[in-house]
């Protein structure tokens, strides 16, 4: 899987309310942080990990995010996808679906999950690996957690996850946006209304006895609120990370 490319795509339908209170102009993705739009840290981490290409979800209010990143961006081959989704979970599905059909293995990422770049390409690695050797998707997860509602996770002993959210509040870990997917797990999919939540689909899968390899990393964040925004600064410029 090393020497084939990677195949990714990004999730950045949602509506990013909790952003609007402190940039009420501005689409989630198109928030500046440290210096540059939130979209540009994953797409950077991306490109750098191997993509050559990325399928990204937009929200009919994103014509303006598209432009930005055609213009930033202008070696990455684009498929922009646009839809009001109603959920994370149909978020998600569409992107799968849209990798799925020329893809047996690929990536997708939250458009608001910064982690460092190095982390980003060895998840790419590890889960290509990982969906090699039998497991149907992967999960990316930290002990650092940042998220008001968090998805917490049990790993067993090989690295699978044993259980997810409720089941596993003891675990110590949770999950951080980034996901790895096989064409099969894709293909066995339920229909867009079948979960509300994207981890509603994920603790399914895991109850159904799906082999979800666990791809532990450092410390990463999600942002969502404007109180997030100051952390995230923060934490990039200990990165000091070029995006391009």
């Amino acid at each position: 899987m090393n020497q084939t490319p990677l195949r990714a795509g990004i999730i950045a339908a949602g509506d990013g309310v909790r952003l609007r209170a402190s940039h009420p102009d501005l689409p989630k993705p198109l928030v500046p942080v440290a210096g540059r739009p939130l979209v540009d840290w994953i797409v950077g981490s991306l490109e750098a990990a191997g993509a050559p290409s990325i399928v990204m979800l937009l929200n009919s209010r994103g014509r303006e995010v598209r432009r930005h990143l055609k213009t930033s961006f202008p070696s990455i081959g684009w498929t922009f996808l646009e839809k009001d989704t109603k959920s994370s979970w149909e978020s998600f599905r569409l992107v799968s679906r849209a990798l799925s059909g020329t893809s047996a293995r690929f990536v997708i990422s939250t458009v608001d999950a910064l982690a460092p770049r190095a982390d980003v390409a060895r998840f790419a690695r590890e889960a290509a690996t990982a969906m090699q050797n039998g497991a149907d998707g992967c999960l990316a997860v930290t002990r650092f957690v940042d998220d008001e509602k968090p998805l917490w996770a049990r790993l067993d002993s090989s690295g699978t996850v044993a259980a997810l959210g409720d089941d596993a509040k003891d675990g110590g870990w949770v999950t951080c946006g980034l996901y790895g997917l096989t064409r099969e797990l894709t293909d066995q999919m339920s229909g867009p209304e079948s979960f509300q939540k994207l981890r509603d689909y994920w603790i399914a899968a895991v109850r159904d006895g799906r082999r979800i390899a666990a791809i532990p990393l450092g410390k990463t964040l999600d942002v969502d609120r404007p109180e997030d925004l100051e952390a995230a600064e923060r934490f990039l410029a200990g990165l000091q990370e070029p995006i391009a």
